[in-house]
């Protein structure tokens, strides 16, 4: 290999090294509190959701530590994660203003974060969208239905189905940051 060619090849790989701020001891020394990547997301959501949550107390100068509660929402958000992914639609099947949905939890993880998730979910489907939800436990079953007196939101609630009416409202984030500022009790 000619020295021009050894040269251009090294010149090239210096380029790269810049564009990319390696630079010396750098490359092998970096300040990990730099952000050098294009990645935003910081693994799964549970992980990612209270790492905001925590950038967030310590913007804060007011925060009071003492009453931060990490692991409060930590259970919480992996009750979410088992009712959303530790549960099976049986059925689902419109009814008169709406639908009705069947769901069998796959875990006893499941299982508990459904008994807590639909003795609050109903009252803050009303309170934001005027929208009537009751569920009731039928032999290790759910039965959830959700009806509407608003004609043009009934396709919505049966197209929404089960995973789409848990997630509906603006609510989730607000009591997220309840629990881990210890605002509510997770415990009832």
């Amino acid at each position: 290999m000619s020295l021009h060619k050894i040269t251009t090849f090294v010149l090239k790989w210096i380029a790269v090294f810049m564009m990319l701020g390696i630079t010396g001891t750098a490359y092998g020394q970096h300040d990990m509190h730099q952000n050098n990547t294009p990645l935003t997301e910081p693994g799964n959501d549970v992980f990612g959701t209270i790492q905001e949550v925590v950038q967030k107390l310590e913007a804060n100068p007011d925060t009071d530590w003492s009453e931060v509660n990490l692991e409060a929402l930590r259970q919480h958000l992996l009750d979410m994660k088992a009712f959303t992914e530790e549960v099976e639609v049986v059925s689902k099947r419109e009814i008169e203003n709406g639908v009705e949905i069947m769901v069998k939890p796959n875990t006893e993880r499941a299982e508990d974060a459904l008994n807590r998730l639909l003795k609050m979910h109903p009252t803050m489907l009303k309170k934001e969208k005027s929208w009537d939800m009751q569920a009731e436990k039928n032999e290790g079953d759910w039965i959830v239905r959700c009806t509407t007196d608003i004609a043009s939101e009934v396709k919505k609630i049966r197209a929404l189905g089960y995973i789409g009416l848990l997630a509906e409202g603006a609510h989730h984030q607000r009591h997220h940051w309840m629990i881990a500022t210890g605002q509510t009790n997770m415990e009832n």
